[in-house]
């Protein structure tokens, strides 16, 4: 059974855990350097393989010590069992147009192992990709979009994007206003210049970061038609 973990605890523990990390009377970072809290702090090894799994959507892995992973290692498939504390990423993920990616993936995998330790019954999980040009399984979008996939990908955000981190650089390239966002997910050039500064300020990417931006408040919502009528110059009163 899962032992749900809430936002509201996930927020908590990972803020919490960063200021242990950094010291109490450390200044707000511009970014969090996640592989020095994952490997200094939550005192875990991470490594970097070439999966051979049959899915190719599988891209990081923590280790329970009893789950196998399958890797390509001198042109051989081998399964290996990593031990607990143990955070298997995918090679290519070490390219410098992946970073953010990996990051973000390093972020979900310490969630996993942070999860699998406030319940130790967790088994060891994979972090996929979601390719929106495949067909998935019912069996695989129930573990994609399981309690302990969402529980991880929190922990992510929260770890990378924490509240005050995200306070000081929306202060930074914002004036510490919100961002105006036109429907669900449509923004004006100026704003996108803006978001991209700020992703590349905190190291994730364009998506991470409006997801996050939207879950902590900081975006302010207007009409669609509004950013069509008034913005594009399209519609409206012709007269």
């Amino acid at each position: 059974m899962i032992n749900f973990i809430s936002q509201a605890e996930i927020e908590e523990l990972c803020e919490a855990m960063l200021r242990l990390y950094l010291g109490r009377n450390a200044p707000i970072p511009q970014s969090v350097d996640i592989d020095g809290f994952v490997r200094e702090y939550l005192k875990c090894r991470v490594l970097y393989e070439t999966f051979a799994e049959d899915d190719p959507n599988k891209i990081g892995f923590t280790g329970d010590g009893r789950a196998p992973l399958k890797i390509k290692r001198k042109g051989q498939i081998i399964s290996v069992v990593f031990p607990f504390k143990t955070i298997v990423l995918d090679r290519y993920l070490l390219r410098p147009e992946e970073n953010a990616h990996r990051r973000f993936t390093l972020g979900h995998e310490a969630g996993h192992l942070i999860s699998m330790r406030i319940n130790p019954e967790s088994a060891a999980c994979f972090h996929r990709t979601h390719d929106r040009e495949r067909t998935y399984s019912l069996q695989e979008m129930q573990e994609m979009y399981s309690i302990s996939e969402w529980q991880a990908n929190t922990f992510s955000a929260s770890l990378l994007m924490p509240k005050p981190v995200m306070y000081e650089t929306l202060k930074k390239f914002n004036g510490g206003k919100r961002l105006p966002v036109y429907g669900e997910a449509v923004f004006h050039p100026r704003e996108k210049v803006i978001l991209q500064k700020m992703a590349a300020s905190l190291g994730v990417s364009f998506t991470a970061l409006v997801i996050r931006l939207r879950g902590l408040g900081m975006l302010n919502r207007h009409s669609l038609c509004d950013y069509i009528e008034q913005e594009l110059h399209f519609g409206g009163d012709t007269s």
